[in-house]
């Protein structure tokens, strides 16, 4: 009785847990400019889980560290605000203080006839992949109005 009652509880408690797999494979990106690639596409695509498969620290991805309604509506406002029809990455640069840890790319988001220069900082996380990190979301969001 013991026994099945625990395989219960266990059956129970697996299906209270949330493990998103990531549909690529692995979290991050192979490249630090994939990375931002890969997070403005799925971002264009209103796919939030995916974004928080790509969006996070040198530790890993946020959607393995923090609950998936938290991560989905953290992606969700994001990807609202990077609207975009295309894009383009600048050149990566070295960021100061965070030389070896950190790179800068600086996207040029284009909406309609409206660009916007929008700084992207990837980091290199587990297995060597690539996560983006922050984003400056005030280049665009301070020159709407």
């Amino acid at each position: 009785m013991r026994a099945k009652l625990l395989f219960v509880l266990l059956l129970t408690l697996s299906a209270c847990a949330t493990y998103v797999p990531r549909s690529e494979g692995l979290p991050g990106a192979p490249a630090a400019q994939a990375a931002v690639e890969e997070f403005l596409l799925v971002a264009a695509n209103k796919d939030y889980v995916q974004m928080g498969w790509i969006f996070g620290t040198m530790e890993g991805a946020i959607i393995e560290r923090d609950p998936l309604p938290e991560v989905e509506r953290r992606m969700y406002a994001i990807a609202n605000v990077l609207t975009h029809t295309s894009f383009t990455i600048d050149e990566q640069r070295v960021v100061p203080g965070r030389i070896g840890e950190a790179i800068r790319f600086d996207v040029r988001l284009i909406r309609g006839v409206r660009e916007y220069l929008v700084p992207f900082t990837v980091v290199q996380g587990p297995e060597g992949r690539w996560f983006v990190e922050q984003v400056d979301l005030e280049a665009v969001t301070g020159s709407i109005g």
